[in-house]
């Protein structure tokens, strides 16, 4: 007489059913599953969608960077790298992506996605948003809205206006208040709101068209004296903030009777005050191809 086993799979259903009447299993309703999958599809979304900001405040941060005064306000390229370099940024989009990456494999089909699927995916996605949130002026609050509070983190905005709030350097910035209409002297406040009298006996054409449009500037000189706020103008560049807010107010601006080039010398005609300011020819350079 032959007996008939029982089939491998009636045997799996009876040690499944042992192990439930044991444990005293019981079944968890399907809304504890999909809060978890809407949970961890959450929280990788809006992992990336920080990283967009994070872009967009880098995007910011590169664009507003001005090299060519690299050896300008520091004493050499790789000292205003380290300076200008958003390494937070980068380091906070790396995270974010990477915190959006793995609650996106936690979720339900999360798995059947490949690592390079998945972070190509997040990549592009914080890229794109990134990108569109600098256009309107995101980026510009994001990077202000941190403010000192990260340690080791300035906003490069206001950590070039300290750069520019060097006289003693023959560094100067701020805003130019007042013009006198011939061009040989206006007023500037500062970053820091102090009043300067400014001589303009040195400026060429592109100089005074600069001052001409008032609004904000980046003044190389030298001071009259360490102690008053009488500075010497020599070379004076527009300053412009990319990806930011569209300001209230119009930057003022003023009528100068600017002199013809000849009236005025040679481009290069300067004052041996202002010859002795160093890098002298990369700042007749930057002067003459205007900003």
């Amino acid at each position: 007489m032959t007996t008939t086993n029982p089939p491998p799979s009636d045997h799996l259903a009876k040690r499944v059913l042992d192990r439930i009447v044991d444990e005293h299993l019981t079944p968890r309703p399907r809304w504890e599953f999909l809060f978890k999958n809407y949970f961890f599809w959450s929280l990788g979304a809006l992992a990336v969608a920080l990283g967009a900001l994070a872009f967009s405040a880098t995007l910011f941060e590169i664009t507003n960077v001005d090299w060519r005064f690299s050896t300008v306000t520091h004493p050499d390229f790789l000292t205003f790298f380290l300076a200008v370099a958003p390494f937070f940024w980068v380091i906070a989009l790396a995270l974010f992506l990477l915190i959006g990456y793995a609650n996106i494999r936690s979720t339900k089909h999360g798995y059947r996605y490949s690592l390079a699927t998945l972070a190509l995916g997040a990549v592009l996605t914080s890229l794109a948003l990134g990108s569109m949130l600098y256009a309107t002026g995101l980026g510009g609050a994001v990077d202000a809205a941190i403010g000192d509070h990260p340690p080791f983190y300035r906003p490069i905005i206001a950590a070039q206006h300290s750069w520019w709030l060097a006289p003693e350097r023959g560094l100067l910035g701020g805003q130019v208040i007042q013009a006198d209409p011939s061009g040989a002297s206006f007023t500037l406040r500062d970053f820091n709101g102090h009043i300067w009298q400014v001589s303009g006996s040195d400026l060429r054409t592109p100089d005074l068209t600069a001052v001409a449009r008032g609004g904000t500037v980046r003044v190389v000189g030298v001071p009259t004296t360490a102690t008053s706020t009488a500075f010497h103008a020599c070379f004076i560049f527009t300053w412009r903030t990319n990806g930011k807010f569209p300001g209230s107010q119009l930057a003022p601006s003023f009528t100068l009777h600017v002199a013809s080039t000849s009236e005025r010398g040679e481009a290069d005609a300067r004052s041996e005050i202002c010859r002795d300011i160093r890098p002298y020819q990369q700042l007749r350079s930057i002067d003459e191809n205007g900003l």
